[in-house]
């Protein structure tokens, strides 16, 4: 009887961190979306408001 406790047991820690570990998978591929995404905002930002500064700044150098 006391074997088969401790296989319920093993089995119930297996189960356990296999769980664990799929729960933490999934938490590094959100959190790595999270960085994709605002690595790509940041940039898309950055490139728009030099293209703004550009025009902006060509029509300043125009006239007086």
């Amino acid at each position: 009887m006391s074997k088969l406790s401790e296989i319920d047991l093993g089995s119930a820690l297996l189960s356990t961190f296999i769980l664990v570990g799929f729960i933490a998978t999934a938490f590094v591929f959100v959190r790595l979306t999270i960085i994709g995404l605002n690595y790509v905002k940041v940039n898309y930002l950055k490139e728009e408001g030099e293209d703004k500064d550009e025009k902006k700044n060509k029509g300043e150098t125009k006239g007086f």
